[in-house]
């Protein structure tokens, strides 16, 4: 929800506010800069900022670009939306965050679901309620359904009473222009607090105005009527135009004195208003995606963000004040945000204004550049596969390494070549077990993923028996194996050899469907993963080929292919001709949209000799839309897909061998970068010296990552990106291998080098990760469990190496501070089938210290889950850190012992159970904390322990404990002493009160000591034994000290808040709070009447503490 926040820089140097850091936990890199705006009243802003991130897509602000606005939109990383919202069919998600799961409440022995009729004006509504999938927000989350027109939107409601409402108006929905019901996204649309600020946001939706309706590419996106009009049809995309906020009335959104308005290249460049002043243009890179079930189309490139002042004293025109400025590096492929500069405004007397700028933040990408090097693998790696890669052998990912090896099928046995990195191939060998037949891919066996879950399985789908096998990856030091065979339980009675079937996912669920091209229909029956298919459902083709596909799989003279064509991750239909290359776009469940054209279709050989099994498909740079390789026959040409709108021109791979063999070419991840190459093999005695080779055709770089950032102030930081395939095999190497697998290569920061021009000073971070885990069931990237982060300062001279090799080296006169190492382990919310992530983890802890407490225990869950809800719980831990420790490597004996260790565990809260497709409804907590700061001395720590004994249903710790234990060699008697600290606290809460929502709000906090707890043989108190120990504890007065054989609980401090009525005319009892929880006083207790009698003895009365000190009696403390 907007709020204030403020940007700090980062670094010795501060530019506009932008701060990169690394994720320590994915890998990933995010950069945030603020959009210069007005503060608000009340610290009631529209904090606006634009962010980076490293895994993400395309937008108006370029690639990895995105703006800080949360929409609820339905979810489709694990299925396609049907939009039947009767039925709760769809996912929906609050700005890419959990999933949201329907509230639901006790009736009698079951559940029925949460919400209420309600009248607003003359509307009726249903109101809906929901939780996020794993709470944490404690927000109430409402769908506002119109019971006269179907029509919904969204409101949510923070814990202090901020209400913002999502897609009311249409003009904030992102819907189907064919069908306004069919709503994909909810903007957010208005902000209110029980203050009476608002702030309201207004979207443009796209038009069409400058497309080029004769490009290739957009035929199709226009109707023509018969009177030759033609007509945009893509309208679904919505952009930000403006923000009104600062209101002049309380509650009134008919005028505001501040506004902010996105500028996509509609304004006046030397003198902008809020008025457009011309047609906006269209960027070089317009792109589509079709998850939403129809065509999300962008043409826009935010420009500027202009910051406007509305106030009486400046005239009754706007007054521009302040401006966020973008510069970008535009391409027909992407488009990267190269420039952001921040200026001030005002009026130059003349109808203009005089400007002042910022120095601009710049940022630098990798860009794709297609390298044309043959390498040759070495013999070791072609032993058990002289002929190269055909026949029986095939490239595939048996173990879920993200990295291919070479399975090569022999009669009766399995040979299994693994991948060894930088292009080398271990030795073969046999598997143990075979699952039967042996045969690989022929007939009606196929190796695939049929659940989607990073798992092979081996298919059999022909009768009389079919079913499949699961491959189990190794662990433990045990090698992979495959389970007995397990039978399909539906399966179509269809012929599996037609070659009118391909296997294809349709509903994008990750699960591999069935389509079947007829003359008149397509059939296609939907996976149920590892339980069969659905029956049949028929959608039929279009006579017009431009509205629809009407084509068939097994056509002799034309190639149709499955490739992403888009880049949304749907695999669309392609058809592919020399001069001519269209698709049609994958709208989900058996659905096909208009045709799309490919620009600058490349012509392939002489059209006599085009030969369709030459063409290869890949993303070969990493950017999500599939191009296309030609193995001519007189040169290989590499084609770059731009945007899925057109060909770039061809690049000739001149250092591939002659592809007289065709089938021997094959587009693989040979080196595990997540970019393609092209590997060569051949079976003829002329290439006995080279039969297998292969080209990198990204050199090793995945481009579009952002790799440099300079503010123009000294400061630049450099970036270095590597797979996690490297730590991968290095770990592996090192016999440390992965109790988890991650079965596709992310894109991780290896390296953060930050220089300061000015100060010579450099900053260098590096990070290696261990143990990454993709999440089968969730079919989502989880992250990293151990991640080693080394930190190193230094000031130095002019030159030298590293990402600044023109301005740093070692020279005599360098200060080199110590390096600092940072071990963190995380949970990646693995469950290992009910054994424990932490228990595999805690083997790389550090034990240097034999007299250490115990590990903490494992997370606690919830008494009674089912296993499912027992996964979803260990996964809800996903992201929390275990343990931490710290060392100082200046290359003395004492570096091998940590300066500190910090351990923590959890614990699960089951809200709501899981009902049949619905998710269960979790809460996860801090539990302990247990930190040993060793200085690096193993026999002499300082034990600290933080406890939560009690929170409330709303998230509010009400009762902790921290804890420092005696230490081990006490110098003095105040360290043999165990000391103790119990803190209470109370809230006000009010979670169903008609128009406030109110959580939270500090009422009552005491301090007290704890005596006469004994340390246990463990050396470490558990939760238990200190909720016993305070259950049981006597309260003793603050002057009194504990005798210290009992446990003894004393008062050192007490606070109480007061707060106003909503009048402000009176202060409300304690414990209440009102509507909008005004503050009104905080008392605080300076004496009790032991105190008093011991200190001043009978030289004091109440009358003179209270008419003389000012200080206030209250349940008999002053």
């Amino acid at each position: 929800m907007p709020s204030l926040s403020l940007p700090t820089g980062g670094g010795a140097i501060r530019g506009i506010g932008e701060k990169f850091q690394a994720n320590v936990a994915t890998g990933t890199g995010s950069l945030t800069v603020p959009i210069a705006t007005s503060p608000g009243r009340g610290g009631f802003d529209v904090a606006l900022s634009l962010g980076y991130d490293s895994g993400a897509g395309n937008g108006p602000f370029g690639v990895g670009w995105s703006l800080s606005m949360p929409q609820f939109t339905r979810k489709t990383d694990k299925g396609l939306p049907r939009y039947d919202d009767g039925t709760e069919s769809d996912v929906f998600i609050l700005s890419g965050a959990e999933d949201l799961v329907p509230k639901r409440v006790l009736s009698g022995s079951g559940t029925l679901l949460d919400f209420d009729d309600r009248t607003e004006g003359t509307t009726p509504y249903r109101v809906q309620r929901y939780h996020p999938r794993i709470e944490g927000l404690f927000a109430r989350i409402e769908r506002w359904t119109d019971r006269d027109t179907g029509e919904m939107h969204w409101r949510a409601t923070t814990k202090d009473n901020v209400t913002s409402i999502y897609g009311k108006d249409p003009q904030a929905r992102l819907a189907d222009p064919e069908d306004s019901r069919h709503v994909f996204s909810w903007l957010l649309q208005e902000t209110r607090d029980d203050h009476g600020n608002i702030a309201r946001y207004h979207y443009k939706a796209e038009d069409g105005a400058g497309v080029e309706v004769s490009r290739t590419s957009e035929q199709n996106r226009f109707e023509v009527a018969p009177s030759g009009t033609r007509t945009f049809r893509s309208t679904a995309q919505r952009y930000l135009k403006r923000v009104e906020y600062g209101n002049h009335k309380p509650d009134d959104d008919t005028a505001f004195f501040f506004e902010v308005v996105f500028d996509y290249g509609e304004h006046d460049v030397q003198r902008p208003t809020p008025q457009e002043a011309k047609p906006w243009p269209v960027r070089l890179d317009p792109f589509s995606s079709y998850r939403a079930g129809f065509e999300v189309r962008s043409y826009r490139l935010c420009q500027r963000v202009l910051m406007f002042h509305r106030f009486p004293e400046l005239g009754p025109a706007p007054q521009l004040v302040r401006s966020t400025d973008f510069g970008y590096r535009d391409t027909p492929i992407l488009t990267y945000l190269a420039k952001v500069t921040h200026a001030g405004h005002k009026p130059d007397g003349q109808g203009g204004y005089t400007s002042k700028e910022l120095p601009t933040l710049e940022c630098g990408y990798i860009l794709p550049d297609i390298h044309d090097r043959l390498e040759i693998l070495d013999r070791d790696s072609l032993e058990g596969i002289p002929a190269g890669i055909a026949g029986q052998s095939q490239w595939v990912d048996l173990d879920g390494e993200g990295l291919p090896g070479v399975l090569t099928a022999t009669e009766g046995a399995w040979f299994y070549k693994e991948n060894l990195g930088g292009g080398s191939l271990g030795p073969p060998r046999r598997q143990q077990t075979l699952p039967a037949p042996a045969e690989l891919a022929v007939g009606t066996h196929q190796l695939t993923d049929l659940a989607g879950d990073g798992k092979l399985d081996l298919l059999q789908y022909s009768p009389p028996l079919a079913g499949y096998f699961e491959r189990v990856s190794p662990r433990k030091g045990e090698p992979g194996d495959w389970r007995p065979f397990v039978p399909l339980r539906d399966l179509p009675n269809i012929d599996w050899s037609d070659p009118n079937l391909r296997f294809v996912d349709l509903d994008g669920d990750g699960h591999p469907d069935v389509l079947i091209t007829e003359h008149e229909v397509f059939v296609w029956y939907r996976s149920r993963a590892k339980e069969g298919f659905e029956p049949a459902t028929r959608t039929r083709k279009p006579i017009d080929e431009n509205s629809g596909p009407a084509l068939v799989f097994a056509d002799g003279t034309e190639t149709i292919h499955l490739a992403d064509m888009s880049g949304d991750g749907l695999s669309d239909l392609v058809r592919v001709r020399s001069g001519e290359i269209c698709y049609w776009p994958n709208l989900g469940y058996g659905r096909f949209g208009r045709k799309v054209s490919m620009g600058q279709s490349p012509r392939f050989d002489a059209p006599d000799q085009f030969d369709p099994r030459r063409i290869r498909f890949a993303d070969i740079d990493g950017s999500g839309t599939t191009d296309l390789v030609y193995l001519g026959r007189r040169e290989v040409t590499a084609h770059l897909n731009q945007s899925g709108n057109s060909f770039a021109e061809a690049v000739p791979i001149r250092s591939v061998p002659p592809t007289d063999t065709i089938a021997n070419v094959t587009v693989v991840d040979l080196l595990g970068q997540g970019t393609a190459c092209l590997v060569w093999s051949s079976a003829l005695p002329a290439d006995l010296d080279r039969p297998l080779a292969y080209i990198d055709l990204m050199g090793g770089r995945k481009p579009h990552l952002l790799e440099r950032i300079d503010n123009n102030l000294g400061g630049e930081t450099r970036i270095l990106y590597t797979p996690s395939t490297k730590f991968y095999l290095e770990d592996k190497k090192a016999g440390t291998p992965w109790p988890t697998r991650l079965p596709f290569p992310v894109q991780v920061i290896e390296r953060i080098e930050t220089y300061d021009h000015i100060a010579k000073s450099r900053l260098v971070t590096s990070y290696r990760y261990h143990h990454g885990f993709f999440d089968g069931h969730e079919r989502e990237f989880r992250g990293f469990a151990f991640v080693e982060t080394l930190d190193a300062e230094s000031f130095s001279g002019d030159k030298g190496s590293g990402l600044f090799p023109a301005a740093l080296d070692a020279t005599p006169d360098e200060l080199r501070l110590p390096p600092v190492l940072t071990k963190t382990w995380f949970h990646t919310g693995a469950w290992l089938d009910r054994e424990h992530l932490e228990l595999e983890l805690a083997k790389e802890y550090y034990a240097g210290d034999p007299q250490a407490p115990p590990i903490l225990r494992d997370t606690i869950l919830p008494q009674g889950l089912s296993v499912r809800e027992e996964r979803e719980a260990v996964g809800a831990l996903r992201g929390q850190t275990l343990r931490q420790e710290v060392y100082a490597l200046d290359d003395t004996p004492e570096s091998v012992h940590p300066n500190t260790v910090s351990e923590q565990n959890y614990e699960t809260r089951l809200l709501q159970h899981a009902e049949a497709e619905v998710y269960a409804v979790l809460f996860v907590h801090p539990r302990e904390t247990l930190t040993l700061h060793y200085e690096r001395n193993p026999a002499d720590p300082r034990v600290q322990q933080e406890l939560v004994l009690e929170v409330d249903d709303f998230g509010n710790v009400t009762q902790s404990a921290a804890i420092a234990y005696p230490r081990r060699q006490p110098l003095e008697p105040e360290q043999a002493k165990l000391w103790a600290l119990l803190s209470d606290a109370t809230f006000a809460n009010e979670p169903n009160v008609q128009g406030v929502y109110r959580l939270g709000v500090p009422v009552e906090t005491a301090a007290s000591e704890l005596t006469g707890l004994q340390v246990p043989a463990s050396g470490l108190l558990s939760l238990d034994d200190v909720r016993t120990a305070v259950g049981a504890a006597t309260d003793i007065p603050y002057e009194t000290l504990g005798v210290g054989n009992i446990v003894e609980r004393r008062t050192v401090e007490r606070q109480r808040i007061f707060y106003n009525t909503d009048d402000l005319s009176a202060a409300l009892p304690l414990g209440q709070i009102g509507e909008r929880a005004l503050p009104h006083e905080t008392k605080t207790v300076a004496f009790t009447p032991g105190l008093l009698a011991q200190a001043y003895g009978n030289r004091i009365d109440a009358g003179i503490i209270q008419n003389e000190g000012r200080y206030v009696n209250e349940d008999g403390l002053w």
